[in-house]
């Protein structure tokens, strides 16, 4: 069931953009950006989180940094859409920490997994003994990401009305 959608003001629009840019500006300079005075920006923010717009703030880990260095796309195609197989795949996919996303698609594969792993070796480990291993998954198909062009978790909130 589809929420409703909430409505948002220029100030909010304000106010997220820079939270996406860095969750750890202090209420003040959140205020300044936005251009609300710092005990708006709190009510606005507890209300962001309340009604689901703001679902969490995090801080952003560089994965080369702490040793995860094998970032790839997987494309995955299932063997059919039983409620069974469906739910297998799913289990498998929302339990591996190693997933960092993982989009249903239209097209020919079912569905579309970023992971990331210590390494090349690291990876096939991953592949071997966790989706090979899957028997709702008939055809499996990944990549290796070489480099990463763009990679954010901004919303483009300017095109937003």
């Amino acid at each position: 069931m589809k929420r409703e959608r909430v409505v948002l003001d220029p100030a909010d629009h304000r106010l997220l953009r820079a939270v996406q840019r860095d969750a750890s500006a202090s209420q003040a300079e959140l205020a300044e950006a936005a251009g609300l005075s710092p005990s708006l920006v709190s009510r606005r923010l507890s209300r962001l989180k309340e009604v689901g717009v703001l679902r969490a703030v995090v801080g952003l880990v560089d994965a080369e940094q702490v040793g995860l260095s094998c970032g790839a796309i997987i494309r995955v195609r299932l063997k059919d859409h039983a409620a069974a197989s469906v739910k297998m795949f799913r289990d498998l996919v929302t339990r591996m920490e190693e997933v960092t996303l993982c989009v249903m698609l239209t097209g020919e594969a079912d569905y579309l997994i970023q992971l990331i792993a210590r390494d090349l070796p690291h990876f096939q480990e991953i592949v071997q003994q966790k989706f090979l291993r899957c028997s709702a998954i008939a055809h499996l198909e990944s990549s290796i990401i070489l480099e990463y062009l763009k990679n954010t978790t901004e919303l483009p909130l300017d095109d937003v009305h």
